[in-house]
């Protein structure tokens, strides 16, 4: 599924007075990907803070006529919307619903039809993403496309732990990994270490024996 990501750093550098010897310098990353959303169910993420929100709304002001987005809250799914000249519905029939889908988080998407989904917005240089036992959909947080296993910035890094599995949906059905005991104290992935694509999201199955655990990345541009 192509997918085109644009990051833009914008450095702002301002200087005092002539009399002042102060300087302030800051630094973020802010761009937009387009991410082709195919004719009927997919999973996504939005990997950049959008403003003023990450609201469904305001990430998609205006996809085709009953597109619905999919939440799975762990038991089931909560489930949003679009008609077209109203808004999204979550049901009670105000067209305002408050859904929002932030980096780290995912969704499935049924689109009608296939569209092109512009996503505009900050890098979240900071980023932490909670896993936890049994099933919950999550992304990366950054718009990256690297393997899951392995440390930045040859991979995701990802907390691994024996017993963990992902699964990425195909469109018809899933494609399954899974991270088992290599018997030396790592883990190796079967059949291989699963590569998310920029704007995909994941179902993931967490190990029991391994808790709670924190998906926290760092970075940094700029000088």
């Amino acid at each position: 599924m192509r997918t085109e990501t644009l990051l833009l750093t914008a450095a702002l550098c301002a200087a005092g007075a002539a009399t002042s010897m102060a300087q302030v310098y800051s630094v973020n990353m802010v761009g937009y990907i387009n991410k082709q959303i195919p004719q009927g169910y997919s999973m996504i993420a939005n990997q950049l803070n959008s403003s003023p929100d990450n609201r469904v709304s305001t990430l998609f002001p205006a996809p085709p006529n009953n597109t619905a987005i999919y939440r799975f809250n762990g038991a089931g799914y909560d489930s949003i919307t679009y008609a077209e000249g109203l808004g999204w519905d979550d049901g009670s029939g105000t067209f305002n619903a408050t859904m929002a889908l932030n980096p780290g988080e995912g969704v499935f998407i049924f689109a009608p039809s296939a569209f092109t989904q512009t996503f505009v917005g900050e890098v979240a240089l900071t980023s932490t993403v909670n896993v936890r036992p049994g099933f919950q959909v999550i992304s990366s947080a950054l718009p990256q496309s690297l393997p899951i296993a392995g440390a930045p910035p040859a991979g995701l890094g990802f907390p691994i732990a024996a017993g963990d599995t992902v699964y990425q949906f195909n469109g018809a059905g899933y494609d399954t990994s899974e991270a088992l005991d290599d018997g030396a104290g790592g883990v190796f992935w079967n059949p291989a270490p699963p590569v998310p694509d920029i704007g995909e999201s994941f179902f993931f199955s967490g190990a029991q024996a391994a808790g709670n655990r924190s998906w926290t990345r760092n970075f940094s541009v700029g000088p």
